[in-house]
Formats: structure tokens, sequence, C-alpha cells
């Protein structure tokens, strides 16, 4: 069986879904699993190092046109193969495939997302499950999720390969720059569901420290009002490197996740390899994903937000180390050489594959 990988994310910038894919891809190749990622002819974005991969450039284009309609004509008279799409759907067309489901916001809130990004997935989610042989998800919340949104999914197609981190890209750093300013930092794209607006409020009253955003907008989501309004307390930094963030991750007294929806929350266990305390909204997936290493809040009330900030900040070096000793447990039970087995797993030993 010959594994291909659909490789459009590596002409992408790398966010949260495009690290997944990348990470598995690398795992696969440290494992030394052969596989091929089929990648369109637009120039490989440099947040990516594919040296240790196996690509081939084919077709015209990068968008979800190459995706859907130039991508299929590659493995014309191709037998015995199978394609992963580790981002989403995959091309319909294509039946020899395994799609990545990250999570369900689109239907769960669809005020969230621009009516075109909406549509887009509304329509072309079921047609890729319904042409898929196997479904990849991230959590067991997910999992749920597309079984409560499409029922006709048999449960036992559905597979939870979990994100982790790379301990030599997320790490304390035995020694850095002291930070200017005592500070608290979320990561993540700027869009509703994140639930910034929120944290920005909660900043309001808070003395003594400031918030660091890292991210930027996305047009794909709908932006609410006074998300992204500067205070004298909020900062936001944009899209940073992954040295960079590792060195904020170092420096944070804190990391806070307000997340209203989740399918895993990759943010958070990244802080926990960096030995930097989560707080974050209490929302299923998080307790899946982050279990007893964080400290929870409710993600719709400013109040409550505010005064578990405040109450942390508060704490001693006793709570704190505690803490940062139970995220390094935590991280434990995530490995992305684990989840790179889980997907060759599915080509081994499942009989429809």
């Amino acid at each position: 069986m010959t594994i291909y990988i659909n490789g459009r994310f590596l002409t992408q910038p790398m966010t949260g879904v495009e690290r997944y894919a990348y990470n598995i891809c690398k795992a696969m190749a440290r494992i030394q699993q052969p596989f091929t990622i089929v990648c369109p002819k637009a120039t490989i974005h440099p947040d990516y190092d594919a040296n240790d991969l196996t690509v081939v450039h084919y077709g015209i284009g990068n968008s979800h046109f190459w995706e859907q309609c130039v991508l299929p004509f590659f493995f014309l008279g191709k037998k015995n193969y199978i394609l992963f799409s580790f981002t989403g759907l995959g091309s319909i067309l294509i039946r020899h495939k395994v799609m990545t489901i990250h999570d369900l916001s689109f239907l769960a809130n669809p005020s969230w997302f621009s009516k075109a990004y909406f549509w887009w997935y509304k329509l072309m989610t079921p047609l890729a499950v319904r042409t898929s042989l196997q479904i990849i998800t991230v959590s067991e919340f997910s999992k749920k999720e597309i079984l409560r949104y499409y029922p006709f999914v048999k449960e036992e197609f559905i597979h939870v390969v979990y994100n982790a981190v790379y301990k030599d890209k997320f790490y304390p750093l035995p020694e850095h720059p002291a930070p200017t300013e005592r500070f608290a930092l979320a990561v993540s794209s700027i869009d509703p569901r994140k639930n910034f607006y929120r944290l920005v409020q909660a900043f309001e009253n808070i003395k003594d420290c400031k918030l660091y955003i890292v991210g930027k907008t996305n047009r794909v989501f709908n932006q609410c009002k006074g998300m992204v309004e500067e205070m004298s307390n909020v900062k936001y930094l944009g899209r940073v490197s992954d040295e960079e963030l590792l060195k904020l991750y170092n420096q944070a007294v804190c990391f806070i996740f307000p997340s209203l929806y989740e399918g895993f929350g990759l943010p958070t266990l990244e802080a926990m390899a960096c030995g930097c305390p989560v707080l974050l909204s209490d929302i299923e997936v998080h307790r899946e994903v982050c279990a007893n290493a964080g400290v929870y809040f409710n993600p719709q009330n400013v109040d409550n937000i505010r005064n578990t900030i405040e109450q942390f900040l508060k704490e001693d070096d006793t709570f704190r180390s505690s803490l940062i000793a139970k995220g390094y447990e935590n991280m434990k039970r995530f490995s992305w050489g684990n989840s790179a087995q889980a997907v060759i797993n599915l080509v081994r030993y499942k009989h429809n594959i």
C-alpha cells in the first residue's frame, strides 16, 4: 500500500491545522515510514523544513480548486494507494482517502465565520465524509461532535489521533532575558470563538500585569466589535516565529486560553511544555486535553475570568510550581510518534483500506 499525503498545507502559513499535518509527516519520517507528499507547484512556505520529506509537485494552482479538481488527476491509473488529508476535507473525487476533521465549529456557531466559509464547509464536509474510507479527528470531543452532526457515520470509522508537542521546539529555557514587564500570554488566531473580546475586557481592571496576544486575523472569520481594540495594558503582537513564541512562553507569568470552542487546543500543550502555568476556559475538550493541569474559568463571564486571573496572580510560588509540575506530567500523554503510529496502523490493520 502506497501512502500519499495531500500537501497543499505546505504552501500555506503554519497555523494550527497546518502544524498538525506537518508534525504528523515529520513524525512518520522519523520512524522511517515511506510516504510521498503531493504538493502544488507553488513555493513551499518558509515555515516548513521539508528537506527530509519526499515531496512531488503537481498541477497548477494551490487553492481549493487544486485540491478538488487538479489533485485527482495525479491518481489516475494508480492502484493500491491511500491518500491522507491531515488539514481537512481532501478531494471528494478521490475515494481511496482518509480525511481529517479538526472541529465542527462552523456548525456549532455559524456566526463566527464568513458566509462563504460557512457554506463551503457546510456543503463540502458531508460529501467528503461520505467519500472517505476513514475519518481522523483530534479529540474524543470532536469525535462526539462528528457523530452528533453526521449521524450517518459509523463510530468505528472515526479515529482519534491527538496533537502533541516536540520537546526540541517548546521547552523550558535554562536562561533567557528577563521580560521588561510582567505579562500574561494568549496565543491563537484572532477570531470570535477564541473569546479574546471578553479576555481584553477582563484585563481592564487588572493591575501590575499586561496581556500579550499573539495571533492575527483571518478573513474567513467574522470579527466581533472591540476584539482588537488597543488598551494600555494589552499588546497585540501579530504572528511571531516559533523562536520568539518559545521565549514568550518562558517569560510569561501565565498562559490564558479563553476559547469558547476547540477541537483540541494545541497552545495549551505548548505552554505546559515550556513550564508556563495554564489558565483556560472550562469547556469539555479542555478538560479532556489538560485534565488537572490547568486553572479553569467560565469563558462566558468576564468577572469570573478576571477573578480567576487576579487570584492566580496572588498565589505563591508553591502553587505555581505545582501547576507547572502537573503540566509536565500531563504532557506525557501526548506524542507525535504515537500519533504517527496510529495513522500508520490505519493502513496496516483496517480491512477496508
